[in-house]
């Protein structure tokens, strides 16, 4: 009798313990599998995006662009700023060419400049007292610009900028050749 409860006992602490390999087993497994599906392959960011989406690609925005707008102007900020005028009006006149209305808009804008002046991203927000346009729109028209712009500075690095933006810029053009046009 002890012997067969003595086999019993050693049978069910070897089942005990296959048991409890296929537990953990069965569990590493299925973390592997859990673990696998989570992973998220990164995706960069389009050439426009509303701030506060793609947050995940800021950091990597920044490395690729990371000198400053005005730092590409040896920190004169007239040019800079002048430069930055520039910009504001070849995007209302690229809207004026387009017929896109876009008087009475108010954002919130980075930029991410090439070496070459192209823009690599564009990310805006509309402030709160823009004019209703909608965004998928507003998108649109910023995508279809980030294509054709070009700056006529180059830099050695990328380089990027924040602002706010609202239109009309009420700017006047110093050169008709400060027109961006190509």
């Amino acid at each position: 009798m002890f012997y067969i409860f003595g086999a019993l006992i050693s049978t069910l602490i070897n089942s005990t313990l296959t048991l409890k390999y296929l537990i953990v087993i069965a569990l590493a497994f299925f973390l592997d599998q859990a673990y696998a599906q989570s992973e998220v392959t990164v995706i960069s960011a389009p050439s426009v995006f509303m701030i506060g989406e793609y947050e995940d690609q800021y950091f990597a925005l920044s490395k690729e662009h990371p000198a400053t707008f005005l730092s590409i102007y040896h920190d004169d900020i007239d040019l800079a700023y002048r430069s930055w005028s520039n910009i504001l009006m070849d995007i209302e006149d690229y809207a004026g060419d387009l017929n896109f209305d876009i008087k009475g808009v108010k954002l919130w804008i980075n930029l991410y400049f090439n070496q070459d002046g192209t823009i690599s991203q564009l990310a805006f927000f509309p402030k709160p007292n823009s004019r209703n346009v909608p965004v998928d729109q507003l998108a649109a028209f910023f995508k279809n610009f980030v294509r054709d712009y070009h700056m006529t500075v180059k830099a050695d690095k990328g380089f990027q900028h924040s602002a706010s933006a609202a239109f009309p810029t009420f700017f006047h053009r110093e050169l008709p050749e400060t027109a961006n046009k190509d």
